[in-house]
């Protein structure tokens, strides 16, 4: 174990030798991610508050049957009514952004509100515009309208509001504050810990394995007393430990953004149940998650670099990897898909799943459990491959 040590200190020293290796650890979490943060915050948020500003222009087609719908819509400031538009040229001129939206009143309108029946109104609108404002102004103007028709009605019938609502419905949610935040911000973490613990162990294996036998160092290295599992031990040490401390950077730069703003102004109140959700044993037991994960991804990125020849061939190699990473992330997140005995076996979609139970107060110890023995086992098996690998000259000669 002494030899083990040994191996892993002298590992770190050449780690942090590389500035690409600072700048990946420190600087790329520390800075680039929070600065990263602020840009798509403001950046939504100053989108969010011209859509809002912004006025729209929409058709309204047969207002002459509905007198009392133009009027509403002609006072609310933020629409404008584009005139003679045919009723056919409506769904061309949405696609194509000539028009936002359209208001399509048939002729029996204002006859069936006479009569004190329920009228009809066509909202055309496009989804996919920005925040889809005009479909939001289009309904509330509509609405407007519709409750000032019904006040009418009642105030000239003398009937009783109740009567209008025979069912009263009212929303319990049994879903405690804790375990709505579980569900959201429980599946955006796992981003956090892939990405950045994923990058960083992928820089410094492949300079740890390929990068050496690239530069010729590899064979004073071997030439040392220290067997080839010590030496394999010794890089997989430093591997994790620079993930791990990748992922706590990245972390610690998201509560920051979070703790000081970036932008944007959250509520005092949302702040206050932010931090009573992140306490202390919840971050720990986040902290937890990120051995198995970081010695899952320290051995798997050391057994295929070794492989390489070269640096570059090592990256060609694990670069690629990096979407199939994310790919258990996403699966995460969809709906119906839960931590249980099957899912802990699976490697990072158990942490991605493992993150938002802790969070939400809901972790199954045993299917915790199953999680960390799947990624140690994995991290093991890799690593014994590993060791396989550098006993074979051929192996660790390549050129």
């Amino acid at each position: 174990m002494g030899r083990t040590l040994t191996i892993a200190k002298k590992e770190m020293k050449d780690t942090l030798r590389d500035r690409r290796t600072i700048l990946l650890l420190i600087v790329f979490p520390l800075v680039v991610f929070p600065l990263l943060g602020t840009l798509v915050f403001r950046y939504t948020q100053r989108q969010a508050e011209r859509a809002d500003e912004e006025r729209v222009e929409i058709a309204l087609i047969g207002d002459e049957y509905a007198p009392g719908l133009r009027q509403v819509v002609a006072a609310d400031t933020q629409i404008v009514i584009v005139p003679g538009v045919r009723l056919e040229d409506i769904q061309d001129l949405i696609r194509a952004d000539s028009l936002d939206g359209a208001i399509v009143v048939p002729p029996e309108f204002q006859d069936r509100i006479d009569a004190d029946a329920q009228a009809t109104a066509l909202i055309f609108f496009q989804s996919s515009g920005a925040f889809n404002v005009t479909e939001g102004r289009l309904l509330a103007v509509v609405e407007a309208y519709d409750e000032e028709i019904v006040s009418g009605r009642i105030d000239r019938l003398a009937l009783d509001p109740d009567l209008f609502d025979a069912i009263e419905t009212q929303r319990v949610d049994l879903a405690t504050l804790q375990e709505v935040m579980g569900q959201q911000v429980g599946g955006f973490l796992p981003y956090v810990f892939v990405i950045f613990m994923f990058t960083a162990a992928m820089n410094v294996g492949i300079d740890l394995s390929a990068g050496e036998k690239e530069r010729g160092t590899l064979e004073t290295l071997l030439s040392s007393p220290a067997t080839r599992l010590e030496i394999v031990l010794g890089k997989f040490l430093v591997i994790t430990s620079v993930a791990i401390t990748s992922a706590i950077a990245s972390i610690a730069s998201l509560a920051l953004v979070v703790r000081f703003g970036v932008g944007v102004e959250i509520p005092p109140e949302i702040m206050d149940v932010i931090w009573s959700v992140l306490n202390f044993k919840v971050i720990a037991m986040l902290a937890t998650l990120l051995v198995p994960l970081a010695a899952f991804f320290a051995s798997a990125v050391l057994a295929v670099a070794i492989l390489a020849k070269s640096f570059k061939e090592a990256q060609g190699s694990l670069v690629p990897l990096t979407i199939v990473m994310i790919v258990p992330v996403v699966l995460g997140l969809l709906p119906g898909i839960e931590l249980n005995a099957r899912t802990a076996l699976i490697p990072i979609l158990n942490v991605s799943l493992a993150t938002k139970d802790v969070i939400s107060g809901t972790i199954n110890p045993l299917h915790l459990a199953i999680s960390y023995a799947s990624l140690f086992a994995l991290a093991g098996l890799s690593l014994w491959f590993c060791v396989k690998w550098f006993s074979r000259e051929e192996t660790l000669f390549r050129n």
